[in-house]
């Protein structure tokens, strides 16, 4: 008797232990907010938990490693240098992808005829492009940053603001009359932007002058009297206090607070932060209080608004242990009705037709303005080796003549001295 319960027990055991063996766990490397809206965990959106789902379904287990853009992208890049890496998947912003890495990313054409992604066409050529070096595809569009005009309707009744601004000048006119102090004691800045460790949101406002830093055809434009007319308006900003006092160190993090709890009025960001910004258990405003807009064009410009994009995409590692799996859920994520669904979630969806979708209109109120500032946005281009060391030298300068430390002629001068020489790298 105890010898048939030692040889069942022992068969269980090795069952057990089988069972165990076979689950597999796929380590995801990413940005908060790419497991945010993948498994909708933002409360109040209705996109659903579409990466826990597809786990579920194929009984494997996610391990999402997260951080800021650039820690994320600096143990990708370590772990992309290892013979064998833990990350089997890992979302990477444009700027990051540069030649040198793209050379240590899995090669992905192979993958689409193997398993393909469902109406893959519906993704538009230039974002794929944007992803391709040599003629390889290295990385499948997931998220697009969009950069917008986000505004605090609340505080603009308060400071007797009917309407949102309209061009270049109103917005400076209407971040001046939005810094104020309110009846509760909190003080507002008119302005905010993440400037301390993006670049995204500061080149929009410079842009809505019309200026750029690297053209689209890889000229520098740093020095060009549009920069330092822009410079020169952020550094009167400052200087009167409209733009924060800690300008130079704000995070994504911080202008999120700020929006939330009113002491910013209004930010450039990019449009699928309006869901953070109304999170109902974070914003002390009524849901919806903060809009979002294309940002207004000075007339000079002649253009119908301002905005820059940047693209975040799925890339497998070459040294990756779970390629099979790892492109299986960049493709579970990237159809047409789940990009939809996650895009309900906040994401920027990298699929136009999803604008047209009820369910995100219903649920979003800024489709239409963020399929305006698409059609026109802007990419910095980051097809070289230098890309970051040129966008740091950019923060740099920028911040050194905004915050007075510099003019904004002589940053500007300065700017286009160090970088030009790297776009040739």
């Amino acid at each position: 008797m105890l010898k048939r319960f030692a040889v069942a027990f022992a068969a269980a055991s090795l069952l057990g232990s089988a069972a165990m063996a076979q689950e597999v766990t796929l380590t995801v490397l990413s940005h908060k907010v790419h497991e945010n809206v993948s498994r909708g965990l933002v409360p109040g959106t209705t996109g659903g938990d579409i990466a826990g789902e597809w786990a579920k379904k194929k009984g494997v287990k996610l391990n999402w490693i997260s951080a800021n853009i650039e820690p994320m992208h600096d143990r990708l890049f370590r772990e992309l240098s290892l013979r064998e890496t833990s990350i089997d998947l890992a979302f990477v912003i444009n700027k990051f992808a540069t030649p040198k890495v793209s050379v240590l990313l899995e090669p992905l054409d192979d993958w689409q005829k193997k398993a393909p992604i469902e109406a893959f066409d519906g993704i538009p050529a230039n974002l794929l492009n944007a992803m391709r070096y040599g003629g390889v595809l290295t990385a499948i569009p997931f998220r697009h940053a969009t950069t917008g005009l986000h505004f605090n309707t609340e505080l603009l009744k308060e400071r007797g603001l009917t309407r949102p601004p309209k061009n270049a000048d109103e917005v400076v006119e209407y971040a001046r009359k939005l810094t104020y102090t309110r009846a509760d004691g909190t003080r507002v800045n008119g302005l905010t932007m993440n400037s301390g460790d993006e670049h995204l949101a500061v080149l929009t406002f410079l842009n809505m002058y019309g200026a750029e830093l690297i053209d689209s055809k890889m000229q520098v434009k740093a020095d060009s009297p549009e920069m330092i007319k822009a410079l020169t308006v952020m550094a009167t900003l400052y200087k009167e206090g409209v733009l924060p006092t800690n300008y130079a160190s704000l995070s994504i993090d911080e202008v999120i607070t700020t929006m939330q709890s009113g002491r910013a009025a209004m930010a450039i960001d990019p449009f699928a932060r309006y869901t953070v910004y109304n999170n109902p258990k974070a914003s002390k405003f009524a849901a919806g209080a903060v809009d979002v807009m294309v940002l207004p064009s000075d007339p000079a410009t002649k253009r119908d608004g301002t905005a820059m994009t940047e693209i975040w995409s799925m890339a497998i590692p070459k040294n990756s242990k779970n390629k099979e799996l790892a492109w299986d859920l960049a493709r579970e994520l990237s159809g047409p009705e789940n990009t939809t669904l996650v895009a309900l979630n906040g994401n920027g969806p990298v699929r136009p037709a999803a604008y047209s979708d009820k369910r995100l209109q219903e649920r979003l109120p800024y489709t239409k303005e963020e399929a305006r500032a698409i059609a026109q946005a802007l990419v910095v281009p980051s097809a070289f080796n230098a890309s970051l060391e040129a966008l740091a030298i950019f923060r740099e300068e920028s911040q050194a003549a905004v915050i007075g430390m510099k003019s904004p002629k002589d940053a500007a001068a300065s700017m286009q001295k160090r970088i030009e020489p790297l776009t040739k790298k």
